[in-house]
């Protein structure tokens, strides 16, 4: 299977509109980013997201990995996500996502 065809089994083009970058920070500050980015992008379009952890190496310990995946997946079960999976091997630690946003646009009432 080549880059292309698992980039479209598993959605994922290199590209997104937004990147969260939770590099370097400790769980308390990453669940904190994902949680503001999910609540302000309730008010905004669909985006896609690319969310950016830290890989696993032999002195790394425990990653974010798991435990912004369990977040993610309970954000995607609240239906605030409309898509999500792990970013692809080649692609690095995280995931690729998007975002629910506004369901319909403004009205203006008269």
């Amino acid at each position: 299977m080549d880059d292309v065809d698992l980039k479209r089994l598993v959605g994922y083009d290199d590209k997104a509109e937004y990147e969260l970058d939770l590099r370097g920070l400790d769980l308390k500050h990453a669940t904190e980013s994902v949680k503001r980015m999910v609540e302000r992008s309730r008010f905004r379009a669909p985006r896609s997201v690319i969310v950016r952890l830290d890989p696993a190496g032999p002195d790394t310990g425990e990653t974010l990995f798991q435990p912004i995946g369990r977040l993610l997946l309970g954000l995607r079960r609240k239906d605030l996500l409309a898509k999500l999976s792990p970013l692809p091997h080649y692609a690095g630690s995280g995931y690729y996502l998007v975002t629910q946003g506004k369901k319909e646009p403004d009205q203006d009432i008269s």
